[in-house]
């Protein structure tokens, strides 16, 4: 279902660039680098009384290409392709804390919306946004202290969103500088000391990139 949604809002942003305001540009297209920062994984296994695992993620980094699409009223769309890499640093196992190294390996196609926020005419453009997608995620553990082992990990693909605000400021005639705050949360599957369990990754990150009008 979740899928058939993400898929349903990607054609309904394509069909709706046809009421973008014909007097400008339609579309744009741009690239973004992004500092991604601690983040957590939080897993619950169903078991009696549950077990709990908390993931931390060190600082780590990623970057994303996207196609978008004006809208009337301010309003505008893209369809965004994320990748993020952030290694692990500890873990907390039913109230137990511990060092562990390994990664963790996010690729997301999202389907974003922003609303840029009239201002006047002063160059800067404030926005926000928000977005959907499903997201294959890769948790990879190989070191819990000081003992090492062959990477254990688990993948798939699964629900996310995330919540973006920023600021767009023009750098010549049809492209821009943009840097934004992103919030991005990931459902994924991870193994909670043996069982599976439900989890969730949470992580910000600040985004620059650069932007042209098609």
């Amino acid at each position: 279902m979740r899928l058939f949604t993400t898929v349903s809002l990607a054609l309904l942003c394509v069909s709706s660039a046809a009421f973008a305001d014909a007097s400008g540009p339609t579309s744009y297209s741009g690239l973004r680098g992004s500092l991604a920062f601690e983040g957590t994984i939080s897993g619950h296994g169903a078991t009696t009384p549950p077990t709990t695992v908390k993931l931390s993620t060190g600082t780590g980094g990623g970057a994303s290409v996207y196609w978008g699409w004006y809208l009337p009223y301010g309003f505008r769309t893209d369809l965004e392709l994320l990748y993020r890499y952030q290694p692990l640093s500890d873990a907390t196992v039913t109230g137990t804390k511990v060092k562990v190294g390994g990664y963790s390996e996010t690729f997301a196609p999202m389907v974003n919306a922003y609303w840029d926020i009239p201002v006047g005419d002063i160059g800067v453009r404030p926005f926000v946004g928000a977005g959907v997608g499903y997201g294959w995620n890769e948790t990879g553990l190989n070191k819990i202290d000081t003992t090492t082992f062959p990477t254990l990990h688990n993948d798939g693909w699964k629900f996310s969103y995330n919540a973006m605000a920023g600021l767009s400021i023009p750098m010549g005639t049809g492209y821009r500088l943009t840097g934004m705050y992103r919030w991005l949360h990931q459902d994924i599957s991870v193994s909670c000391a043996g069982v599976s369990c439900d989890a969730g990754f949470n992580a910000s990150s600040i985004d620059i990139g650069l932007e042209f009008d098609l």
